[in-house]
């Protein structure tokens, strides 16, 4: 079982990460284009059921695998990820077209499936691994989702939608602190750095770094809400204008 489609350890930016990524930029670029046809309701609701069945059967199938070959733990494989939990809310987030749901969905979803796209932690997986697939296709449904709703639904967030977002992963945080001590695990990186150089190691020690990282995150989302911001903007000085040539 451990050996199911074995490769060469993977490396970032190869010929088989880009074209990874560049199948899940087509699939949300012909989200965008073909907009108008999905939101029919019929095609709409099998859609948006296909994507969450998709997200849980591939969350799935890597809790059997770990299972199968003898390395599920409650240390790593709880859905305390932050990716994980947000598997978990797209799915329910499409099975029940929730906008509350999608506003924190879409800064879990985004901050961490495309930190996760960008540098890849496959523990030396590599294509045509199944683990490669596992983590590209859960990842990319993840934007997938959030992307989906936000094309076809024409879902928008505003700041509030990025204080909500904050308050809610910092009481996410309150929850995972007791299940780390509970079962010895890092979920969310609060009791230790992860052995991979990343931003935390530029943060100070442990536990201090924990502040500057809210910072972070809080930045982060910032940045993904900037597009609402920027629309916001642009559409709010196209309502002025118009307004006003009337009576020029």
């Amino acid at each position: 079982m451990g050996k199911w489609f074995n490769g060469e350890p993977f490396r970032l930016f190869s010929r088989v990460h880009i074209s990874a990524l560049l199948i899940i930029f087509v699939l949300n670029l012909m989200i965008y284009f073909f907009s108008d046809r999905l939101r029919e309701v019929k095609t709409d609701k099998l859609c948006r059921n296909a994507i969450a069945l998709a997200l849980i059967a591939t969350e799935l199938s890597f809790q059997i695998w770990c299972a199968a070959i003898g390395v599920w733990t409650a240390e790593y494989n709880l859905p305390f990820h932050l990716c994980s939990a947000a598997t978990i809310i797209c799915a329910i987030m499409l099975f029940m077209k929730s906008y509350r749901i999608y506003q924190i969905a879409y800064f879990w979803g985004l901050g961490g499936a495309l930190q996760a796209l960008l540098t890849p932690d496959l523990s030396g997986y590599n294509y045509p691994h199944y683990v490669f697939f596992k983590y590209f296709i859960l990842h990319g449904l993840i934007i997938v989702s959030v992307l989906y709703m936000a094309f076809v639904h024409s879902y928008r967030l505003d700041f509030r939608s990025v204080l909500n977002a904050f308050a809610v992963t910092n009481l996410f945080a309150v929850i995972v602190i007791p299940v780390d001590i509970l079962t010895g695990g890092n979920y969310l990186f609060l009791c230790r750095k992860p052995e991979a150089m990343t931003l935390l190691d530029y943060l100070g020690p442990w536990p201090w770094y924990i502040i500057p990282m809210e910072a972070v995150v809080f930045a982060m989302f910032l940045i993904l809400y900037l597009p609402y911001a920027i629309s916001d903007f642009v559409q709010k000085h196209r309502d002025i204008n118009s307004g006003i040539s009337p009576g020029a």
